[in-house]
């Protein structure tokens, strides 16, 4: 695998993981989040580990599906970023070069998909929203 490469395998993933534990990643890390919590004592310490590790999880298994979304998220992010109150995010969201391909069950089922990936999405930016009050982000 190249270094600069994305993990495509099981394999890579646990030499990736092989070079983080012989680097002193997880040291590192460790080290961080205890340094941030003793410098905030006023934070919830637990919180704090839970947005660290999602955070954590996210940089680690990164993957090309996972760019699409991204490209979704920053869409989702800039919705919810207006003033405004968004009428109907999913019209705003819809891919139409995949959306208008398709026929009538293709569309209902890209629609209530869709509608689950702007849920989860939602969520993730209401969490990055509350951690980049922490400074965490």
């Amino acid at each position: 695998m190249k270094a600069n490469s994305k993990p495509t395998n099981l394999k890579d993933y646990a030499k990736l993981a092989k070079r983080r534990m012989a680097s002193g990643y997880w040291d590192k890390v460790r080290g961080e989040i205890d340094e941030y919590i003793k410098n905030n004592q006023n934070e919830n310490p637990e919180r704090i580990r839970e947005i660290y590790s999602k955070r954590l999880m996210r940089e680690i298994y990164f993957n090309n599906a996972q760019s699409k979304d991204d490209e979704l998220y920053r869409k989702v992010c800039r919705l919810l970023n207006q003033n405004s109150y968004v009428l109907n995010p999913i019209s705003q969201l819809i891919d139409h070069n995949e959306y208008d391909r398709l026929d009538f069950n293709g569309r209902q089922t890209y629609i209530i998909k869709l509608t689950d990936k702007y849920n989860e999405l939602r969520e993730r930016y209401e969490r990055e929203k509350e951690a980049r009050v922490y400074n965490i982000i």
